[in-house]
């Protein structure tokens, strides 16, 4: 028997588990130099190359999205200074309820207009600001200041992005209880 979580504990959880995938990516790509220097070129490198397999990959159900996204998160966390709390957790959960329950009453069908899911919604916004940020091969007209401004929406964006890309997964097969991926992320968050 599965007990209900709140949306609170929820957020508590995944900010936990982020927490846990961005030290495993430190350790993995970024804090392999003692230079400053070459850790920052090494940043930006990741973030850059996983943001451009974001932009060009399509949307899936399988969760091949999974690890590009969060090494670029890690690195955009990283990069712009910030780690994401519970309370940021807790706002992207709601933004993604409130998107779900405002598509699902939608009249879209009325006039024609397809309004993507959720995860196709957000990744559209990530995508975006991730350009602006000047972080992929596409060009923006975004001074400095303004691209690290963009790259703080492509993080918040990327949380809400994750959230829904995780409902949206088919539930593998079959899985260890000890993994935690995205289809433990789904397994959290209440229906």
């Amino acid at each position: 028997m599965t007990t209900r979580r709140s949306n609170q504990t929820v957020a508590a959880e995944v900010a936990a588990w982020f927490a846990d995938v961005a030290r495993l990516w430190n350790a993995g790509y970024f804090e392999g130099s003692t230079s400053p220097e070459h850790r920052e070129a090494a940043v930006f490198e990741i973030l850059s190359r996983n943001a451009k397999l974001i932009l060009e990959a399509p949307l899936d159900s399988r969760g091949d999205l999974y690890k590009p996204l969060t090494l670029a998160l890690a690195a955009a966390c990283r990069r712009i200074g910030v780690a994401p709390t519970a309370k940021h957790w807790l706002s992207a959960l709601r933004s993604v309820q409130e998107v779900r329950s405002r598509i699902a009453s939608a009249d879209a069908e009325r006039f024609a207009l397809a309004l993507g899911t959720p995860a196709s919604l957000f990744k559209d916004l990530l995508c975006e600001a991730l350009v602006q940020a000047g972080v992929t091969d596409r060009p923006t007209i975004l001074v400095e200041e303004n691209r690290r401004v963009s790259l703080g929406l492509a993080v918040n964006w990327g949380l809400r992005f994750l959230l829904a890309y995780a409902l949206e997964m088919q539930p593998p097969r079959s899985r260890r209880r000890e993994v935690r991926d995205l289809g433990w992320v789904q397994s959290i968050i209440p229906a």
